[in-house]
């Protein structure tokens, strides 16, 4: 189906005045000119037409990027061999997970011969004032994701599948990278088969993020727990981090959902909403791992998920996590720090042994609460999540 301008601008807007949570002052791309790339050098020019000399995207051209095909990466950088290791050996050969040698991973690992495709490591740069919108269930983007870095502000990307970055390769590439990035909304999009996160925020801030109503597919033949399912899912460690993760559909992953601090300490602010976790095996689903890390969690409904929030015996993370049928008095905390009730979580199976609330995770979102939506009941979330999640649905 042909879009037109007035259209366009009309999906971009409405979605911009109706964002939930920390993005919801993010307005993409309107008001600038409408792009359809056809060729792969096109879309590159389109979401960022000029860099300065340090190679750092400049571009802060509004635009609407419209993406009407499938843009296929693969093969077109070039396919590379050199030596990684094996993340954990599997009983099937066939599932190990493989890692390029980066940032000492490898070290104490396996080591094995690894191919890649020297594309997916190597995401495009994305200017800031741009909107990138699928078309239908047309837009696809294969072996390359895209990355935000550098101060970039005010991006849209809605309703794109970004899959098929060097699937089962750590270190092979992420779908979407934020390092430095703000007001970015990612909304109604589908990510599979992705090498390492399907969405990273790297030491810089990426402040007033908004993550929603997209499908995250898990599954995948080599994986870290030998499983057939995706632990890479979601690591923030941002200095400053503000995010809002809400609505999203989240489908065979092990881990990471997210992991939020770490390295340098990274201060992470995260409000997670109505979000539907289905069939997570390993560590799950939310893991905070440091005391700059604070998450709260409302909401959400836990299908099959083996630990909803996961405390490794060293875990400092703050996480504030009520559940149907555990209320306790610390819930009335939620009425002190941001004004109203808070929603409880629910799960239909999975341990209840780890179900925290913090107070510390409360208090450094007081300043913050008109970004922080107001969940619908969690029993209803499968059914609204599943319907409304991915492509072709905006």
């Amino acid at each position: 189906m042909k879009i037109s301008l007035a259209l366009v601008i009309s999906l971009s807007t409405a979605l911009a005045a109706v964002a939930p949570g920390f993005g919801s002052v993010t307005r993409g791309g309107p008001g600038g000119v409408t792009v359809t790339p056809t060729t792969l050098a096109e879309l590159k020019a389109a979401l960022c037409g000029s860099k300065d000399s340090t190679g750092k995207c400049n571009d802060t051209t509004p635009r609407i990027i419209k993406i009407t095909k499938t843009f296929d990466f693969r093969g077109s950088e070039g396919i590379m061999t050199e030596t990684g290791c094996i993340t954990k050996a599997c009983p099937n050969p066939a599932n190990n997970e493989l890692a390029l040698a980066r940032s000492g991973f490898c070290d104490g690992r396996t080591s094995t011969t690894v191919k890649y495709d020297a594309a997916g490591t190597t995401p495009l740069l994305v200017g800031s004032n741009k909107s990138i919108i699928g078309v239908g269930s047309a837009g696809k983007l294969l072996g390359k994701g895209l990355i935000l870095k550098g101060g970039q502000n005010n991006i849209v990307i809605q309703n794109i599948q970004i899959s098929d970055i060097n699937d089962g390769i750590i270190w092979g590439g992420d779908a979407i990278q934020m390092d430095g990035a703000s007001n970015v909304v990612i909304d109604h999009n589908h990510f599979a088969r992705i090498g390492r996160q399907m969405i990273v925020t790297g030491f810089s801030a990426a402040k007033f993020i908004s993550i929603t109503n997209n499908y995250f597919d898990g599954r995948r033949t080599r994986s870290s727990f030998c499983d057939g399912s995706h632990y890479w899912l979601w690591l923030f460690l941002g200095a400053n981090d503000k995010i809002t993760v809400a609505n999203n559909y989240i489908y065979h992953t092990s881990g990471r959902g997210p992991h939020t601090g770490g390295l340098k300490n990274g201060t992470i602010r995260l409000h997670m909403v109505n979000n539907y976790f289905d069939t997570l095996t390993g560590e799950g689903a939310i893991d905070g791992m440091t005391t700059t890390s604070f998450t709260l969690a409302e909401g959400n409904y836990f299908k099959n998920v083996t630990y909803p929030v996961y405390s490794y015996k060293s875990d400092p993370g703050y996480v504030f996590a009520p559940f149907v049928g555990a209320q306790t008095s610390a819930w009335s905390n939620c009425q002190t720090y941001i004004g109203r009730a808070c929603v409880p979580n629910d799960q239909s199976s999975g341990s209840t042994a780890y179900r925290p609330l913090h107070i510390e995770a409360l208090t450094p979102l007081t300043i913050y609460r008109k970004f922080l939506m107001t969940p619908v009941v969690a029993s209803a979330v499968p059914a609204l999540v599943t319907a409304s999640a991915g492509v072709g649905k905006i």
